[in-house]
């Protein structure tokens, strides 16, 4: 092979340049050269220290098959957790530790003793804040607010009394049948239930033993004389109403 030599007997660096380059991680001297290979996640087997039940020692074992237990839900963070345990040898499987991420304090942060010093105190004999600043904070009109101020209470009190008379007006202005009739109901109001007296008790249960009697000999009492005559009437009602109708010429 011949190589361009210089006229002092040295060789020459100079070499043509071509735009093909070598890969660094031959000209470093590295013989392996990481690739990345997409793999299957059926091919991915978990792998576990579990002691030998032959010889007792512990070694790596590939899990085939694994079973959730103790299984939890977390409502207010919607997290569902559980832990896994080998059928059969009862072992369980921590799941891998998770690094703590580091918390970066920024300038404008505000540190915890900073937020928990108490620069308030209030005292009785001011109030915290404004008067008319409650009214802003709290809605005036509230249902729930309880304490009020005193020109509101007057003003509700004058409006209750003022319903009161105008529900008396409406009374005095009845006709005089509607005072009769409420006059009426006050009298039997006063009055109460009706009691039955010992009369009236000793009628009934005699009016109860004669049916019991004229039933017992196969007579026609007199409740059962009035039932028959109704559902005669009934009867005959019905039957007039579908003569009329047939009567009736169809168009």
């Amino acid at each position: 092979m011949w190589l361009p030599m210089s006229p002092t007997g040295d060789m020459l660096t100079a070499f043509p340049k071509y735009n093909a380059s070598f890969p660094k991680h031959y000209i470093a001297g590295d013989p392996v050269a990481q690739m990345r290979v997409v793999q299957p996640i059926s091919s991915v087997r978990l792998v576990h220290p579990i002691p030998d039940p032959l010889t007792g020692k512990i070694r790596d074992a590939v899990i085939r098959e694994l079973q959730p237990i103790n299984v939890h839900y977390d409502r207010p963070t919607r997290v569902l957790s559980w832990r896994r345990i080998v059928p059969g040898l009862n072992v369980i499987i921590p799941w891998p530790k998770k690094s703590e991420l580091e918390k970066v304090k920024n300038e404008c942060d505000t540190p915890r003793p900073d937020v928990e010093e108490r620069t308030y105190v209030p005292t009785l004999l001011r109030p915290p804040m404004p008067v008319t600043v409650i009214d802003e904070l709290r809605n005036r009109y509230s249902i729930f607010r309880t304490r009020h101020t005193p020109e509101y209470i007057a003003q509700k009190e004058a409006e209750e009394a003022e319903k009161q008379a105008r529900k008396k007006s409406t009374q005095s202005m009845l006709l005089p049948v509607q005072e009769y009739n409420r006059k009426l109901r006050e009298q039997r109001r006063a009055l109460g239930q009706p009691v039955l007296s010992e009369e009236m008790l000793a009628k009934i249960g005699e009016v109860i033993e004669k049916t019991r009697l004229q039933r017992a000999l196969g007579q026609d009492t007199e409740v059962d004389r009035v039932a028959s005559l109704a559902e005669k009437l009934v009867i005959q009602a019905e039957s007039a109403e579908v003569a009329e109708e047939e009567e009736q010429p169809r168009l």
